[in-house]
């Protein structure tokens, strides 16, 4: 904290400089007042005597002496240039002024650098619709300066477009960077003492001696070969939005009711069928995709509500070099059957669900929202604090992994070609609503209602994530727009969903099925949905295929991403434990995939609802978020309690392990 001066004056002018790299300045700095009725105060030049004003992360108060001025409503703002002297850049993240002669507090959340010579103004709380925005022009040359550098490009044909350099005021901060490098050399460290400790793997049981240091013992170890446990990896694991109520068997899977019947607790196949009580997954969309399977998998909700996986066949085409494996083959056929399904799904879940539909998704949509939505907009502060590190972890983070020779390419069967292949696919039937929204994907997948599969705790724990959200959005929307030509005006807004649904060839991001029509927005209930994906797919959707990749990859007869061979085309061999063992990954290949998976897995930025910066100010603002944050601690209460008696405790969307934004 500055020092305050020692005159307390009829005003106090609080400053706040950014806490970021370079953010602090030696210039000369100054401010004017604005009262409601329009009168503008002198010039002030904020500085204290003998002290060092405007250091990175420092706030600074300085007196304000003005008899009879009112209520403040805007502040004039602005620095000199000083050549060669200290530093010229300032990034401030608000002004707060005090009224002593009022007992008021007026907010002006700035969140911007401040340049050079240009005076500009802002509103209280700096949180205005764009016609209502008496500003225009000076908002306007903002926008046209953001364009300039945050600018679309599609990196690799088929995949989501990307910003085309990474914007300074989207990097990380030195902090995390050091976090993110630091933890890495630590565990790179500890792999290397695992090498050299432990003996070559010659059994599964060996597998389980390289869980020391930084690595602990995995929850995919324990029961990996549980056909309960695998029912509910498919439910609850790290992909868990793939399953889908199977109403009919695909001509092109060869499963019979002769071969399932006898899993089905007395019951015919039809009458399953007809009750909801089977369910499948199909992985075509993997077809044409180098080294992996093509799955189709089908699964049974028993009498206990236990998903069961009752048939498994690796490819999409059926015939006697495709067999259907069922639970009552040998032991290591119907294993193996199981770990080459799984390669396939997580090929998927890494590849789409996890990088695309997430990281690459979000990175568009912050393009977007940074090229259309002025800071001074509403709906720009709602969503900033979940758009804050998504395109440093993918242009700095994924752009090693996603190299030749990367993680991609060498710790997933599929390598970087399949994996882009995978995306490419994948992209081409992207629905922003049947993919981004919650309740429209489990109604997709014929999964909304809570009566089936009542295990499925993705669900049941990631609507009440959902709706908090959506209900903190609602509050917010409504309060800026009270009538329907506040939505028809707002051209950023308009501009922001055309951008959105334009085709990439056309400088959009090609999103399909945006909540709208085809003049634009219209209702306050599709802006509520766009934004209520916008930050749950940025907070819960991510952490819930996020967070548990080192419990399930790191243990790879669980869930691999590589296998080695050919997986098993005949129901007549004999497999063994080697054969299980001679498909699975090295140990090399396997640490590294540990230190993958448990970097990704780490939590370290602040909670769901805890913002680091405000960005919203107003009463409605404030409020809203006191009750969105008062819901999520309700919510994870809940869970608490329901994990009690949970055979496998779900933990992915408690509140508590939802991190704001995509920085990992």
């Amino acid at each position: 904290m500055g020092n305050r001066g020692s005159k307390q004056g009829d005003y106090q002018v609080l400053v706040k400089t950014a806490d970021r790299n370079g953010a602090g300045t030696d210039a000369n700095i100054y401010i004017a007042l604005i009262n409601t009725n329009g009168k503008r105060s002198k010039d002030y030049k904020l500085d204290i005597r003998f002290h060092d004003d405007f250091e990175q992360g420092n706030q600074d108060m300085y007196p304000i002496s003005l008899k009879d001025f009112g209520v403040i409503d805007k502040i004039e703002l602005w620095r000199d240039r000083r050549i060669g002297i200290g530093n010229n850049n300032w990034c401030v993240e608000w002004i707060i002024v005090r009224d002593n002669v009022r007992d008021e507090v007026y907010e002006f959340p700035i969140n911007r650098w401040i340049t050079a010579g240009l005076k500009r103004r802002w509103s209280r709380y700096d949180s205005k619709l764009p016609q209502n925005d008496s500003e225009h022009a000076q908002r306007k040359k903002e926008l046209e300066e953001k364009r300039q550098v945050y600018e679309f490009e599609q990196k690799i044909d088929g995949i989501p477009v990307q910003a085309v350099v990474l914007p300074k005021d989207e990097a990380f901060t030195p902090d995390y960077m050091k976090f993110i490098i630091t933890t890495k050399l630590k565990m790179k460290m500890h792999t290397e003492l695992i090498m050299m400790s432990t003996k070559k793997f010659k059994t599964l049981e060996d597998m389980e001696d390289v869980y020391r240091y930084s690595f602990h013992r995995p929850e995919g170890v324990d029961g990996w070969d549980n056909d309960l446990k695998f029912g509910n990896l498919v439910m609850n694991g790290c992909n868990p939005n793939v399953i889908q109520l199977c109403t009919e068997i695909p001509n092109n899977f060869g499963v019979t009711a002769q071969m399932v019947e006898s899993f089905l607790e007395g019951k015919t196949l039809d009458e399953c069928l007809q009750n909801k009580r089977i369910f499948i997954v199909n992985h075509k969309v993997l077809e044409g995709v180098q080294n992996v399977t093509v799955p189709i998998g089908l699964f049974y909700a028993n009498v206990n509500n236990d998903l069961i996986p009752i048939a498994i066949q690796l490819y999409q085409e059926k015939g006697p070099e495709n067999p259907v494996f069922l639970p009552s083959d040998p032991k290591y056929t119907w294993v193996l059957a199981k770990m080459w399904f799984n390669l396939g799904d997580a090929s998927y879940h890494e590849a789409c669900t996890h990088l695309a539909f997430t990281h690459f998704i979000l990175e568009s949509i912050s393009v977007a929202v940074n090229r259309h939505l002025s800071p001074s907009h509403p709906l720009y502060r709602l969503v900033a604090p979940h758009l804050h590190f998504v395109m440093a972890i993918n242009h700095r983070g994924l752009g090693k992994l996603l190299d030749k020779g990367g993680a991609f390419d060498v710790l997933f069967s599929m390598g970087l070609k399949g994996t882009f292949a995978l995306i490419a696919n994948a992209f081409k039937t992207w629905s922003f609503t049947n993919n981004g929204i919650l309740p429209a994907n489990l109604k997709h997948r014929r999964l909304d209602d809570p009566g089936v599969l009542t295990k499925y705790y993705y669900r049941e724990d990631g609507l009440k994530v959902w709706d908090a959200i959506r209900n903190y959005v609602d509050t917010i929307v409504k309060e800026y727009y009270t009538t329907d030509d506040d939505i028809g005006y707002d051209f950023e807004l308009q501009g922001f969903r055309a951008t959105l649904v334009r085709s990439i060839e056309n400088g959009g991001c090609g999103f399909q099925d945006v909540p709208g029509v085809e003049d634009g927005v219209t209702t306050t209930d599709q802006i509520v949905d766009i934004f209520t994906m916008i930050i749950f797919t940025a907070s819960g959707g991510h952490a819930s295929t996020n967070f548990g990749q080192y419990d399930q990859y790191g243990f790879p007869p669980n869930y691999p991403a590589l296998l080695r061979g050919k997986p098993p085309n005949s129901k007549e061999k004999e497999y063994t434990e080697q054969d299980v063992m001679a498909a699975l990954p090295t140990k090399d290949t396997m640490l590294s995939s540990m230190t993958l998976s448990k970097l990704l897995s780490t939590k370290n930025t602040d909670s769901l609802g805890e913002y680091e910066t405000q960005f919203l100010y107003d009463q409605t603002s404030v409020n809203a978020l006191r009750t969105f944050k008062r819901t999520l601690n309700e919510i994870g209460k809940e869970i608490n309690v329901k994990n009690r008696v949970r055979t496998y405790p779900y933990v992915r969307f408690h509140p508590d392990n939802i991190p704001n934004d995509i920085s990992i």
